[in-house]
Order: C-alpha cells, then sequence, then structure tokens
C-alpha cells in the first residue's frame, strides 16, 4: 500500500476512533479501528478516547491498560507502553525533538526518541514524557509530573523534572 493511501487509512480509523466512538463505551470496537489504523493494541485495554498521535506509528500498547482521555504521542520515535498500565487524562509523550543549532536557527536538526512504560505502571493526569526514556515496571508517575530521565522500578516520583519522591514495596 502507497504511504499516502496508509496515511487515510491510518486517519480515518483513528477519525472514527476519536469522534464516532470517544468516551467510556465501545472499547472493543475502537481498539479494532485503531488496530487497523497500524498500532499494536494488546487485549482487554481500554481507550477512552480522543487521542492524538500525529505522525507516530511505532506505538504499541499492552494487554489490559486503561488509556485516558486526550493521550498525545508527540514525533515519529517508538512507544511501548506494557501490560496493565493505568495513563490518566492529559498525558503526552515526546518522541522528537531537535539539536541545537547555529544562531540563525537555534532549533537545528530533527531528532527521535524511543519511550517505553513497563508493566503496572501508572501516570498520573497531565504528566510529560520526553527524551530516551524507560520508565520501570511499578512505577507511579505523579500529576503534572515531567520526566525527562528514566526512572527505576518501583517507585513514586512527582515535579518538574520529576524526581523520587517513594520507594514501593515489590
Amino acid at each position: 500500500m502507497s504511504s499516502f493511501a496508509s496515511r487515510i487509512k491510518r486517519t480515518f480509523f483513528r477519525g472514527l476512533s476519536n469522534h464516532l466512538f470517544c468516551g467510556t463505551h465501545f472499547f472493543a470496537v475502537k481498539r479494532a479501528l485503531l488496530t487497523a489504523s497500524g498500532l499494536r493494541i494488546g487485549n482487554n485495554t481500554k481507550i477512552v478516547g480522543p487521542i492524538h498521535f500525529g505522525n507516530a506509528s511505532d506505538i504499541s500498547i499492552g494487554e489490559g491498560c486503561w488509556i485516558g482521555k486526550n493521550l498525545s504521542i508527540h514525533g515519529d520515535g517508538k512507544v511501548v507502553i506494557g501490560d496493565r498500565c493505568d495513563l490518566a487524562p492529559d498525558v503526552s509523550i515526546l518522541t522528537g525533538s531537535h539539536r541545537i543549532g547555529d544562531p540563525s536557527r537555534r532549533a537545528g536538526e530533527g531528532i527521535s526518541f524511543s519511550i517505553t512504560v513497563g508493566d503496572g505502571c501508572w501516570i498520573g493526569s497531565g504528566a510529560r514524557i520526553t527524551g530516551h526514556t524507560d520508565i520501570g515496571t511499578g512505577s507511579v508517575i505523579g500529576a503534572c509530573a515531567l520526566v525527562n530521565k528514566s526512572i527505576q522500578p518501583n517507585v513514586v516520583v512527582a515535579g518538574v523534572p520529576a524526581k523520587i519522591i517513594r520507594e514501593l514495596e515489590i
């Protein structure tokens, strides 16, 4: 299938999911539409929607997840969300940036990142995840936190930038 036809198909199925089936119903239908658009989504994952993926195409969401409304994934990097993860509303995952350019234009060459969210994580409302970041299994990201470096497993982080505020029992 041509690149243009793929974009049309992706846009059509994501549009149906975001506009016609938005909200806390029709989870199986949304999962099927988003899978048809090229996303990999595990069984029993519930996506509230709307969700925004821009040009991102290498996205995998595990089994048994809850994805709140207004998840945004920006950039063209790879995103892997593990099994049994809960993402609250308004979470943003930023997989792209720029190198610092010369004085005529400081946003230089574009770069892409890979972001992984380990199994069983809980990401609070309004959190932002950026850069080449791995969030360890069983971790909790506080609401409105800015995660700009990897987080070890089984911790609670919060703040801007996010810092460990508590270790969790295993």
